[in-house]
């Protein structure tokens, strides 16, 4: 007999919900979360087991991800940005612009107070891939979300109701000398 999963736990955006998604995050959990481009799915980026989760909930097996942090501070104490990267991201946070930081991730500070509060609260910048099974659609509603995960699932969703359907962020990497390469052509910036 196939054991019945049970649904993962779902709270409104809100204090509380914000907190409970802090211990989650911080003892290496995964949630559902809003952010300003769309819902994504993630945790800490620095745990090996969020990452393996991740990849499992959605399907897939490239380690690239985006990360989203709670300032730059956040991401200054992470990782290190060449000159010009770190002059583009004063300029361009918070907002839809990602950085090229290594190999395998590109980290933004988000427009979004929810995503950036989720990130302070866990001490880290967090994973955002987007909340879907790998070539699904981008949720931009919650009922898009829920129950859309067989088998592998979250620990938590945020419901932040119906998001604007934006862009995702740009990517961009920048050299030693200081040349942006877009990596991927998303949301206009200001």
């Amino acid at each position: 007999m196939q054991k019945l999963l049970q649904p993962p736990l779902t709270m409104p955006v809100g204090g509380a919900a914000l907190a409970r998604a802090g211990r989650v995050l911080r003892r290496g959990g995964v949630i559902v979360y809003p952010t300003d481009t769309a819902y994504a799915l993630g945790g800490r980026y620095d745990v090996g087991a969020v990452t393996r989760r991740v990849l499992d909930i959605k399907g897939r097996r490239d380690r690239k991800f985006t990360l989203v942090a709670a300032s730059l501070a956040q991401v200054r104490r992470h990782f290190r940005l060449p000159p010009a990267a770190l002059a583009l991201a004063r300029r361009s946070w918070p907002g839809p612009l990602s950085i090229v930081v290594s190999r395998r991730l590109a980290v933004r500070v988000p427009a979004y107070a929810v995503a950036r509060r989720l990130a302070q609260l866990a001490g880290a910048p967090l994973i955002a891939s987007s909340a879907n099974r790998t070539g699904g659609r981008t949720p931009y509603r919650f009922s898009a979300v829920y129950g859309q995960f067989i088998g592998a699932q979250p620990d938590l969703l945020l419901d932040g109701g119906t998001l604007p359907k934006r862009k995702p962020s740009t990517i961009v990497r920048v050299d030693g000398r200081g040349r942006v390469e877009v990596v991927r052509q998303g949301a206009a910036l200001v």
